[in-house]
């Protein structure tokens, strides 16, 4: 009897040492995820918040591996030619095509398979219709339609693209457009703190999905776009994507989900945005006609930002909340780098509290 006492107790005793074991791993693993900074990326499609999810990777992460090069170097080619396939059915739904020089390569690339890799026939054609007057005016209107701005690099770097030892590289990567679907996570180590950050489809039919994930991050970063003032939400013809964009950031800022979050606001795609109000006005825009500012002044540029900022901030509806604010361009590698670490100490002194420190 005596034995199995003993045999009892020994038994107990390896129980409660196993139950401790298992607490301390479970307290640290808490105190592990607890130390995590995590960040959400938001926004609306073509914001360019993907954009700014890959310059994380390329500031903070791994670089590109050999084989992901090779992976991405078919997504350029359909892009490329997609794009200027968009551009040619445009120029005839918009009744250019009697303007066009280059009908034959009009003609020619209107055939060519969407998947196909772009020789030196293809790139010609792509370069010679990029310079063609018909096809320049389609550009100028592509507020009409549908078509990723950024794709314009592509065109200006097809001499590249289209010789036979092409490879992808880092800023190929950054402008490559393929659409956010579900949750996607980078792990990063910045100063030694792990950094989690999510980015989440940013169309209509993904948002759903959004807010029960994200109960606990640390940050949101809302990326809206500035220079699609003039442009139609992808989904709906009937929609401007920056009233869009800023009633989502309402929905954003004002759900109970984050009430403890952070709010980091990118005004995303300045350059393009610059470049842009030199010819579309911004009080042309039906829903903006309330902005006074005159094509050719000094301050248009600073005073259209500012015009557009106070959209965003008025759907604040908690005075004691602040919202950080940055212009930005996603795929400007050192601007990502000092709006980032201007954020990064916001972002951290946030986590501190978190942790009662």
């Amino acid at each position: 009897m005596g034995a199995c006492l003993s045999s009892t107790s020994a038994e107990e005793k390896a129980a409660k040492r196993a139950s401790k074991d298992i607490e301390k791993q479970m307290n640290r693993h808490f105190e592990i995820e607890n130390s995590k900074v995590k960040l959400l990326l938001l926004g609306a499609g073509e914001s360019g918040k993907s954009t700014i999810f890959k310059q994380m990777r390329v500031l903070f992460g791994a670089p590109l591996t050999e084989d992901e090069k090779q992976q991405i170097t078919p997504v350029v080619y359909n892009n490329t030619i997609v794009s200027m396939k968009i551009l040619l059915n445009e120029t005839n739904n918009l009744g250019n095509y009697e303007n066009v020089v280059a009908k034959d390569k009009f003609d020619f690339l209107l055939n060519v398979d969407d998947q196909s890799e772009i020789n030196e026939e293809i790139g010609v054609a792509i370069k010679e219709l990029w310079q063609d007057p018909g096809i320049l005016t389609t550009w100028k209107r592509r507020a009409e339609f549908q078509i990723v701005e950024s794709v314009k690099f592509y065109f200006n770097e097809i001499e590249r693209i289209m010789k036979d030892d092409y490879v992808a590289t880092q800023q190929d990567m950054l402008l490559a457009r393929v659409r956010t679907s579900g949750i996607v996570t980078e792990k990063y180590v910045i100063d030694g703190i792990e950094f989690e950050m999510y980015d989440v489809g940013g169309q209509r039919n993904e948002r759903k999905k959004w807010i029960h994930c994200f109960d606990d991050v640390t940050a949101v970063i809302f990326v809206a776009a500035l220079s699609e003032y003039d442009q139609a939400l992808f989904e709906d013809a009937s929609t401007n994507r920056m009233i869009e964009a800023v009633e989502l950031f309402g929905d954003i800022c004002n759900n109970k989900v984050f009430e403890n979050s952070s709010m980091i606001l990118f005004l995303n795609k300045k350059d393009l945005y610059e470049e842009k109000i030199k010819d579309v006005h911004i009080g042309d825009q039906p829903a903006f006609a309330s902005f006074d500012g005159k094509i050719g002044d000094g301050d248009y540029y600073e005073k259209g930002i500012k015009y557009f900022l106070d959209m965003f901030l008025a759907e604040n509806k908690n005075p004691d909340r602040q919202i950080y604010h940055h212009a930005t361009c996603a795929t400007d590698s050192k601007n990502v780098e000092v709006v980032f670490n201007s954020c990064k100490d916001i972002i951290m002194r946030k986590n501190m509290e978190e942790m009662g420190m």
